[in-house]
């Protein structure tokens, strides 16, 4: 979900020669275990899409699909992730600032134009071993680069959706603390 301003049209829009598959879901934005998506393409490519799907599960029921389908007609699944990029946009840079006041001096970080997390990138000779183990005995869960790529002993990928406001204050104030 980028933030700011997010393409008009997707690359679909303007494909002349059928090369390019429009994909889209309602799972990151809605609802993660709703697993609605669509795609749209060449007639061969969604049969065979279409084929394979249905001999690997089970589908989603039709109930969610038609409460979907008519969300996303009446506009109001578009006022909905409006809203929500609203919010994440406002949490994002909410948790910026906290980098700011309490991790300038021992992190590095890129502001991201959407999504849901901040790559935190610790200087060097900080454990994110140890810190991780540290932040857990104060009930703060955090996300190691190491759980996403083995040989990433450097970053922390911090989350800025979930936590309320004041937890993300909190527990970014008490993790600025630990590796200091």
């Amino acid at each position: 979900m980028i933030f700011d301003n997010p393409p008009s049209k997707p690359i679909k829009a303007i494909d002349k020669q059928g090369n390019v598959l429009y994909i889209g879901s309602v799972s990151k934005s809605l609802s993660p275990g709703l697993r609605i998506g669509w795609i749209v393409g060449p007639e061969p490519v969604i049969d065979r899409l279409a084929d394979i799907k249905m001999q690997t599960d089970y589908g989603s029921s039709s109930i969610s699909q038609f409460v979907v389908n008519r969300w996303i007609k009446s506009g109001w699944y578009d006022d909905y992730v409006d809203q929500v990029r609203s919010e994440l946009k406002y949490r994002r840079d909410f948790t910026i600032q906290i980098l700011n006041t309490y991790f300038s001096d021992i992190a590095s970080w890129n502001i991201p134009c959407g999504g849901f997390y901040i790559w935190l990138q610790l200087q060097t000779g900080i454990s994110t071993r140890k810190l991780f183990e540290a932040a857990l005995q104060e009930g703060i869960l955090l996300n190691p680069g190491s759980v996403y790529d083995k040989n990433n002993q450097l970053h922390l990928r911090l989350s800025y959706s979930h936590a309320s406001l004041e937890e993300l204050q909190k527990g970014l104030k008490r993790i600025s603390e630990l590796i200091k």
